[in-house]
């Protein structure tokens, strides 16, 4: 009897300790997990402020005329979809977002180079008849994104038809 009362204890101590084992095992992997949420919120961040950054250096190049209107939407656009933004944010990006659009259908890089001059020169004309609508409104939405309020209204910027 008294030996399977040491057996019982023994084998009581040795599940207790595997017990313990175990709850130790899962206190690390829980905390590795916390740990990778961390770096992954954290790496998230950083990605955000280098589109925030990105955009705010495309703004003033388009500010300052360094580049094409649909270049700076395009590019502008893309960042801004990647930032996962609440529907007022979203709509200071609207007009960005609209110019693309409306230069969708003209091809870009290798199927730019494939085109012929002529069909290069025709698609130039129409992407300049297109920047020139959207200007106003692309150009104030540039300066709004660089908290720059140098014209007079300060809503979100929507190319609408009935503006022109």
């Amino acid at each position: 009897m008294t030996i399977l009362l040491i057996l019982g204890a023994l084998i009581i101590v040795a599940l207790a300790g595997y017990a313990i084992y175990l709850q130790k095992q899962l206190h690390q992997r829980n905390r590795a997990r916390e740990e990778q949420a961390h770096q992954r919120a954290a790496d998230l961040e950083e990605r955000r402020e280098h589109y925030k950054k990105s955009i705010q250096i495309l703004a003033a190049a388009l500010e300052a005329d360094q580049m094409t209107l649909t270049e700076g939407a395009i590019r502008i656009s893309m960042l801004a979809s990647q930032l996962d933004l609440e529907e007022t944010e979203r709509d200071r990006y609207q007009v960005f977002f609209q110019l693309t659009q409306a230069t969708s259908h003209i091809p870009i890089l290798e199927d730019w180079k494939a085109l012929s001059t002529r069909d290069k020169l025709r698609f130039d004309r129409e992407r300049e008849e297109i920047e020139e609508k959207y200007r106003e409104f692309v150009v104030e939405a540039a300066r709004q994104l660089l908290n720059k309020k140098e014209s007079a209204s300060s809503g979100v910027m929507f190319y609408s038809a009935d503006n022109h």
